[in-house]
């Protein structure tokens, strides 16, 4: 099922809260919780991984408006992704405390981008909330334990199809014979055509690493 919904702002979908009461769920060893409390330590991991993402959606938009108009949707095709980024002694290049990001879908164009456990938990819980009817959060916290690995802030922010996306990720009947070509040789496996404006494309994701210890 489809579900078209208000672009705010672009790339990201910008909707009303839904609380989740703290729910956890558990795939194999993974346990991963939403988090609503507005403690001060969510509140920063909040805001850590909300500018995070915003750089990051940003610095995106900006690369694939660049290939769009340089070399048209076939171009765009090889910049529509999170470039791998510079990490420093564990984190990300200027971004205090962020160790990974990702993108993420239920749509895979590109197998690299296949969720994991805690990330798959994240997509069904947006995807069950549309399917009620009921409108997803603008961002989504989630503490993620996996032992032996150290536990994990996870900050999720909702995706949605812009017009301009709609030239390589719209009606696959109206693609051109050049782009068919590029995505069958790029991505054999895609699914994440034949979308609408504004329909729900995913999750962009940013890790957060504890505060150190005072």
């Amino acid at each position: 099922m489809k579900h078209p919904l208000k672009l705010l702002a672009p790339l990201a979908l910008i909707l009303s809260l839904t609380p989740l009461g703290g729910a956890a769920a558990d795939a194999g060893a993974v346990k991963a919780t939403f988090v609503t409390e507005e403690s001060p330590e969510i509140a920063e991991v909040r805001k850590l991984g909300e500018a995070a993402i915003n750089r990051l959606a940003t610095q995106l938009v900006r690369e694939v408006n660049s290939a769009m108009a340089k070399d048209g949707a076939e171009g765009a095709v090889e910049s529509c992704h999170l470039k791998a980024v510079p990490i420093t002694n564990g984190t990300v290049a200027g971004l205090p405390r962020i160790t990974a990001v990702k993108r993420t879908s239920l749509r895979l164009r590109s197998p690299a981008n296949a969720p994991d456990a805690a990330e798959k938990i994240a997509l069904d819980h947006i995807q069950q909330l549309l399917d009620n009817g009921d409108s997803p959060p603008p961002l989504l916290v989630q503490r993620v334990e996996a032992p032996p690995a150290a536990p994990e802030w996870r900050v999720y922010k909702p995706l949605g199809i812009m017009p301009k996306c709609l030239a390589c990720h719209g009606d696959s009947a109206g693609q051109s014979e050049a782009l068919k070509t590029k995505l069958a040789t790029l991505y054999p496996a895609d699914k994440a055509s034949d979308y609408s404006a504004g329909e729900w494309r995913g999750l962009i994701r940013v890790t957060v690493a504890d505060a150190p210890a005072k």
